[in-house]
């Protein structure tokens, strides 16, 4: 489990923060508004109504000792860019911070932050899996609850056959494909053995891709 520190709870930072809190991390949220703190407090380890960009808060909230901290303030690109400042003079290991536009998402770059997200190209999900999950290269969402997604095979997969694994059974998933160096393996047998350095494309539900990413944490 790995602490994450939420800043700015809008859509997208309330985003973040519930899927990374479903996802069993530890989870502090801060937004400056009661209200919105009040309405996602059940659904995060920690939740505190206070200023960003005031050190003291994020002090008492010990945001410093987070392993990740997000900023995702959506309404004023001041306290977005004193926010991550501070976050980086406090020596975070990672700041990811959501940009505007393009000249604020270069204000950031010097700063030194270390991931810029901008929202329309970035959803709070994929950031989210990109995180959390277990050798996750990449997801690509086609719509209605529907995802294709590139994982390097987990340690307790490689030796086994797809049989063995089941996922379609297990997870409602199919593997569409194998990875294996040069290679691409479309549609493989379920007697083929994973290996080591495999990277297997799934299809399946979003809901079905969770519950086994879920599996393959608690597993590894």
């Amino acid at each position: 489990m790995k602490k994450y520190a939420v800043l700015g709870i809008g859509r997208f930072g309330s985003k973040v923060a519930r899927e990374l809190y479903y996802k069993k991390q530890e989870v502090i949220a801060i937004d400056k508004d009661p209200a919105v703190i009040a309405g996602i407090k059940d659904e995060v380890t920690r939740a505190f109504a206070g200023d960003i960009t005031d050190e003291a808060i994020l002090e008492d909230a010990k945001v410093f000792e987070c392993d990740t901290a997000i900023v995702a303030e959506s309404t004023n690109m001041e306290s977005n860019i004193i926010a991550a400042q501070i976050l980086k003079s406090k020596g975070v290991p990672t700041v990811i911070c959501k940009a505007h536009n393009t000249v604020h998402g270069q204000i950031l770059t010097k700063l030194g932050v270390d991931r810029i997200v901008f929202p329309e190209q970035d959803t709070a999900i994929k950031l989210v899996n990109q995180l959390t999950s277990q050798g996750v290269m990449d997801y690509f969402d086609i719509g209605q609850n529907v995802t294709i997604v590139g994982t390097k095979a987990p340690k307790n997969w490689v030796g086994k056959p797809l049989s063995d694994l089941d996922l379609r059974n297990k997870f409602n998933i199919t593997v569409l494909a194998v990875r294996r160096g040069d290679e691409n393996l479309v549609i493989p047998a379920w007697s083929m053995v994973v290996e080591k350095d495999d990277t297997l494309v799934l299809f399946g539900r979003d809901d079905s891709l969770k519950k086994l990413d879920l599996d393959i944490t608690h597993k590894t």
